[in-house]
């Protein structure tokens, strides 16, 4: 896939997916950092599997997303005593994992949670949103922020060689 973002970005916009041999469907359970991340593929084993740089400032993911996986190398890893086995190759947005939710290529396993993951993030995000209509005058319990004392306020800088000059005169 040569092309930068724009392929990248074309990718993410088809909703069906076929997958290649040696790819499957996981779901993400924990970011490690690094661009490493935990995933748990269609027979509830977990692994380790690294999102590419390529990705980077143009998908993100979190805990509950699927992914799709190229885990051809993965008894490879494990048997040589690596511990990451496994490479992002494309990242399944809310749109894609509808359709495929439906077809046969959608792991039992992930049938409940995908469900489960989405009801509660429509919950909560009807939640917040009347959380928020509520709690506008409250700051969270943030404390206020501070002035940036690294870099000068372009008002206070007019007004004293405003100053300087009607001195001078």
């Amino acid at each position: 896939m040569r092309g930068g973002r724009k392929n990248l970005k074309r990718a993410v916009e088809e909703e069906f997916l076929t997958l290649q041999k040696g790819q499957s469907i996981m779901q993400v359970l924990d970011l490690r950092g690094s661009n490493i991340i935990q995933v748990r593929d269609a027979k509830g084993e977990t692994s380790l599997a690294i999102f590419p740089a390529k990705f980077q400032k143009s998908m993100w993911i979190k805990t509950g997303n699927f992914v799709v996986v190229d885990d051809s190398g993965r008894e490879e890893a494990t048997e040589s005593g690596r511990k990451v086995g496994c490479v992002v190759t494309q990242v399944l947005y809310y749109d894609q994992v509808r359709v495929l939710q439906k077809s046969p290529e959608w792991p039992e396993i992930f049938k409940s949670t995908a469900v489960e993951s989405s009801k509660q993030d429509n919950t909560q995000s009807h939640n917040s949103q009347m959380d928020e209509n509520e709690d506008s005058i409250d700051d969270d319990g943030l404390p206020p922020l501070e002035a940036n004392t690294n870099r000068l306020n372009p008002f206070q800088g007019e007004s004293e060689t405003e100053s300087d000059s009607e001195t001078d005169s």
